[in-house]
């Protein structure tokens, strides 16, 4: 059984398999949305690498005693025992060609845990991702480790606990082309208090300041049905992360790009309508992260809107 599956080459996504985010990314490649090429190491791959490192049996017992009391304990414990762990040599081997095909020189490594993003529950923000990491092995090796290990941080067992679901589950690693983002941002299809508008969220450089809130980015609201602009909030957006050799810096914007609307009307538009197409698809309104290089929009990530964390 392959471990390893590319984006591009997924005709049946499962969720089981994929994660949340995986399963996502693979519907809009199947319906031609422009997403950053990968693949994705399954979440089988999870229990394989805790089978093989003799892991599981541990971990099952240190999961089942998570409670409210000791979850920090044992969260640092289990994340330990998997940091600790070797990548099995036929998953090794398969990251290893699958990186040599995808053939770039940085790439992004994000976590898609089983139950994450589904309507019942929203983990977003919950499990790592590492940005800009440089593609040889050992560097992929460590951040996929790191993915799987933040299944057990302590905002996600907390979370869990909240929600009363288990803390042992399969989670999927996405391993993806990182695009050295100009503009960034994100789309609710719905506002969060108007249903008849959407609204698009956008800032300078890489998003991952934009969904921490570390930056306040451009709100602009859009009719649902004319994609009519019906409103610009223009925000302060003084910082900005962008790519380095091998990671992420945090710059300061020019003053006069700061203060002026990051995105050209036209833009606004095109994105509200494509966003609005990515709803269709998953027949609910939709959180979507995108992003623009030279012009082009890339669509990053797209999960439903609940009641959850976003």
């Amino acid at each position: 059984m392959s471990m390893v599956k590319v984006l591009s080459e997924i005709k049946e996504p499962s969720v089981s398999d994929l994660g949340g985010k995986g399963y996502s990314l693979a519907v809009l490649i199947n319906n031609q949305f422009n997403v950053p090429h990968g693949f994705v190491i399954i979440s089988e791959a999870f229990f394989k690498f805790l089978r093989d490192n003799n892991l599981m049996k541990k971990i099952e017992k240190l999961a089942s005693e998570i409670n409210k009391n000791n979850f920090q304990e044992k969260g640092k414990e289990i994340r330990k025992l998997i940091l600790s762990g070797k990548t099995p040599e036929e998953i090794a081997s398969e990251i290893k060609g699958n990186l040599n095909k995808l053939n770039v020189q940085y790439v992004s490594i994000r976590s898609s845990a089983v139950s994450e993003d589904s309507l019942k529950a929203s983990f977003a923000g919950l499990h790592d991702t590492y940005l800009n990491v440089k593609t040889t092995s050992d560097l992929v090796f460590k951040g996929v480790k790191k993915c799987w290990a933040s299944l057990f941080n302590e905002r996600a067992i907390v979370y869990r606990i909240k929600k009363e679901v288990p803390h042992l589950e399969g989670v999927a690693v996405i391993v993806q082309e990182m695009i050295p983002a100009e503009i960034s941002g994100i789309t609710f299809t719905v506002h969060p208090t108007d249903e008849k508008s959407l609204l698009l969220e956008a800032s300078y450089g890489i998003g991952d300041t934009v969904v921490s809130g570390r930056v306040e980015p451009d709100d602009y609201i859009v009719n649902r049905e004319m994609l009519e602009i019906l409103g610009k909030k223009i925000g302060r957006k003084s910082k900005m992360s962008r790519v380095k050799k091998g990671g992420i810096e945090v710059v300061e914007v020019k003053k006069e790009l700061a203060n002026k609307q990051a995105l050209s009307d036209e833009k606004i538009t095109e994105i509200a309508q494509i966003c609005l197409k990515i709803e269709k698809i998953f027949n609910n309104p939709q959180d979507i992260e995108w992003c623009i290089l030279k012009n082009k929009l890339w669509i990053l990530q797209s999960r439903p809107i609940t009641g959850g964390i976003i």
